[in-house]
């Protein structure tokens, strides 16, 4: 088998497995298990959760002010052995790329060090995560980081499986342009949505489309968007005040409808000029589709008051919407222009 054709399907692979991690950090997350470990890498001194009498009574004098919830911590080590098994894949992965002569592209060798900078990255947040009680900024760091591997992995893949199109006209440079801007917005309405997971605030407005039904806003923007909190205390279940957490749930809206709006102007103008080329139009579907859902969900998550499944549903859309905008992006770049005979 071709070389290219093995690792796009060691690529593929890798973005299912890490799409798998990323549903399990929303799920330990969302269960409020992020402290359920409160050392790293191992859980209460063990490699395993303590789970006979003797190990829970050692795990008690190592950490005498905390109390074991099993479920939690092997929903935080569960977690943690699978980001253990992707590690591993993401080296196999780049390893394959740098020992195959006929894979040592430039955009692969650049994709292949992204991925082991990306990886050494997430490690370190995934301690300090623990190891600063879920500090806001880390925590949102670290929910990126998992969403950005995935996006290496997915970009290795279409590097190598996908065959450029060619089509009579070429995507202008505007409309790469326009699509460049569409993944730039949408990675911040995802770093958005990261901050409004991790300060606790997806519950703070009741109401849909506005915070609340029958009281006036106090907008707390400062407060709200303060990055570097003080170290040293716990954050779990978050410690902004009402109003400030209600600022990030509006805020997060607020990106929800800009994206939604830009990428209505922008099929508008895009759609009408690639007539010739179904496999980009069929993009722009996949991605209107996805929009679509993931409004739903969000809408959703206010009126049924963030039930798990649609919580996690929402951020695993969000990871799709994500890849569909990078091979939207990938195709205008890579589309050819045929030559005349």
């Amino acid at each position: 088998m071709d070389k290219r054709r093995i690792l796009a399907t060691l690529a593929l692979l890798g973005s299912f497995f890490a799409f798998g991690v990323i549903a399990l950090g929303a799920f330990t997350r969302l269960v409020n298990a992020g402290l359920g470990c409160p050392d790293w890498p191992g859980c209460y001194g063990h490699l395993i959760v303590p789970m006979t009498d003797s190990a829970k009574q050692l795990a008690q004098t190592y950490y005498p002010n905390l109390h074991l919830e099993t479920y939690k911590a092997w929903a935080e080590m569960i977690h943690r052995y699978f980001v253990g098994g992707l590690s591993l894949f993401l080296l196999a992965v780049v390893v394959f790329i740098f020992v195959k002569k006929e894979l040592r592209l430039r955009s692969n060798i650049i994709l292949a060090i992204s991925l082991v900078l990306l990886l050494l990255y997430q490690i370190l947040l995934g301690r300090y995560t623990v190891t600063l009680k879920l500090l806001p900024i880390v925590v949102t760091l670290h929910l990126l980081g998992g969403f950005f591997i995935l996006s290496i992995l997915w970009l290795i893949y279409l590097n190598n499986a996908y065959k450029p199109l060619w089509i009579e006209q070429k995507p202008s440079k505007l409309m790469i342009m326009g699509a460049s801007f569409a993944l730039l917005i949408l990675v911040l309405q995802i770093a958005l949505g990261a901050w409004t997971s991790t300060n606790y605030a997806s519950l703070s407005c009741t109401g849909f489309p506005f915070c609340m039904k029958d009281q006036n806003m106090v907008f707390q923007f400062k407060e709200a968007f303060t990055l570097f909190a003080p170290i040293g205390i716990n954050y779990e279940g978050g410690v902004l005040s009402e109003s400030a957490r209600q600022t990030i749930q509006i805020t997060h809206r607020l990106g929800a409808l800009i994206f939604t709006l830009y990428m209505i102007g922008f099929m508008a103008f895009a759609l009408p000029k690639l007539k010739q080329s179904f496999e980009i139009i069929k993009s722009f579907y996949v991605i209107l589709g996805l929009l679509i859902l993931q409004l739903s969900l969000g809408i959703a998550n206010v009126i049924f008051k963030l039930p798990l499944p649609n919580a996690i549903s929402h951020n695993l859309v969000g990871v799709l919407l994500l890849l569909a905008v990078i091979t939207l992006l990938f195709k205008l770049i890579m589309t050819k222009t045929k030559v005349s005979q």
